[in-house]
């Protein structure tokens, strides 16, 4: 059984802005959905075709996959479509098991929100679309009264084969984060933990299975290093999409 903390990691911190790109899959590279200790996560999705008056039309669809069992132990696992309840904008059920088939107007946006039932899992979630659409996710945390608890908002990312993710664990704060490799074939990879001074703190070498991701603190990751300022590297030999997210411990309040 994973910590629950390591739940917590659907919550994301990234260095990018929103993407708007041609015909093409994103991706966001963690999808937090569940009932976990109490505490129930959703992951809203927005999405928009900023194409203007008389521009394309997007048809698309939106893709979830989790790992496969014992994971933790094989990141080189294929993993395995994710079945999730979605509602949309106006509450009604849409898709069906790992699917949310989507069409989108020019200047329109649609959301997509988890229902947040049965027990937690993370996935990662593939939107691929006929036209050029841009997309941020929301992911919330309530408590058992429905109240909530915390929130944070992350932009779709594309893949890429080297990127880096910001990490400051001085004061009491942890780094959490997600990685998944959205190919048909494992990818060999190795994080590289850097100080702000660019030296090699730590570094591991690891191969994520197709349709596989990991989700992990960094102190997890690069076991013994010590609290710094600097970053994560990320180094892949094919395109993978990354996140990451800031926790004040113990407290797990995020950022």
């Amino acid at each position: 059984m994973k910590p629950i903390k390591l739940t917590l990691l659907a919550l994301v911190w990234v260095v990018s802005a929103t993407v708007v790109c041609p015909a093409q899959t994103l991706y966001f590279p963690q999808v937090a959905n569940g009932i976990s200790g109490g505490v129930v996560w959703k992951t809203t999705m927005f999405l928009t075709n900023p194409a203007g008056p008389g521009g394309p039309l997007a048809n698309g669809v939106i893709t979830f996959t989790k790992d496969s069992p014992f994971n933790s132990f094989d990141l080189s696992t294929p993993g395995l479509p994710f079945n999730i309840a979605v509602v949309d904008e106006a509450g009604q059920p849409v898709g069906s098991g790992n699917t949310v088939p989507f069409q989108i107007a020019p200047g329109q946006s649609r959301k997509f929100v988890s229902t947040g039932a049965g027990q937690y899992s993370g996935a990662f979630a593939s939107i691929s679309s006929s036209a050029p659409v841009s997309g941020t996710a929301i992911f919330s945390e309530f408590d058992s009264g429905g109240r909530l608890i915390g929130e944070a908002g992350v932009p779709a990312a594309v893949a890429v084969p080297r990127q880096t993710i910001f990490v400051d664990t001085t004061g009491g704060f942890q780094i959490g984060v997600a990685y998944a490799n959205p190919g048909s074939s494992a990818v060999p990879l190795t994080l590289s933990l850097l100080n702000s001074a660019a030296e090699v703190v730590r570094s591991t070498p690891q191969v994520l299975g197709p349709g596989n991701h990991n989700a992990a603190f960094t102190f997890q990751l690069f076991s013994g290093a010590p609290p710094l300022e600097g970053t994560m590297q990320i180094t892949s030999a094919s395109p993978l999409k990354a996140l990451a997210l800031r926790f004040d411990s113990p407290s797990s309040v995020f950022t």
